[in-house]
């Protein structure tokens, strides 16, 4: 048997196998950023738009973190569009410039990743003053251990912004 492994190398049928890592293949890879971003269905969606007529009652948004955090998620938002805190729309806990939400993480659940919903609740005003346009755009995100997260899928400007375009009602 020693003779044939002998015979074997020196006929060059074993040869080594060099050990290649994906940087000698020409690719470089970046970790995702952990992030946050509004949850919209399809693959190409650049904001999250939601048409509504002011007395539907309300919009839910659902903020998602798909990388996970190991900790709670406080996530700072500010309202945009001609749409008016107080007149048309509220928010709980939220004031005319924004405010934050926080995405709670269930410790005992680390397979389903979490998610929390932003209610906006749509007020009637029963003057006809025309259509609106409410944006809600995510400004920044922090876990509870200190570590900032992205905002937008996959810390792009992907899904940054929702939109709410309100029909007046007469």
């Amino acid at each position: 048997m020693k003779r044939l492994l002998i015979l074997l190398i020196s006929a060059g049928i074993f040869s080594s196998c060099e050990d290649y890592d994906i940087a000698d293949q020409g690719f470089d890879l970046t970790e995702l950023p952990g992030y946050v971003a509004f949850d919209a269905p399809g693959t190409n969606v650049d904001e999250a738009v939601e048409d509504t007529d002011e007395d539907a009652g309300s919009v839910e948004f659902v903020i998602e973190t798909p990388t996970g955090s190991l900790t709670d998620v406080t996530i700072q938002y500010v309202f945009g569009g001609d749409a008016v805190f107080g007149t048309d729309f509220t928010v709980d806990g939220a004031t005319a410039s924004g405010g934050s939400i926080v995405l709670a993480v269930d410790p005992e659940d680390f397979i389903n990743l979490d998610n929390v919903t932003m209610t906006i609740d749509l007020l009637t005003d029963g003057v006809a003053d025309g259509d609106k346009v409410l944006t809600v755009e995510l400004v920044s995100a922090v876990n509870a251990g200190g570590e900032t997260l992205a905002v937008g899928r996959g810390g792009t400007g992907f899904l940054k912004t929702a939109t709410v375009n309100i029909a007046d009602v007469d």
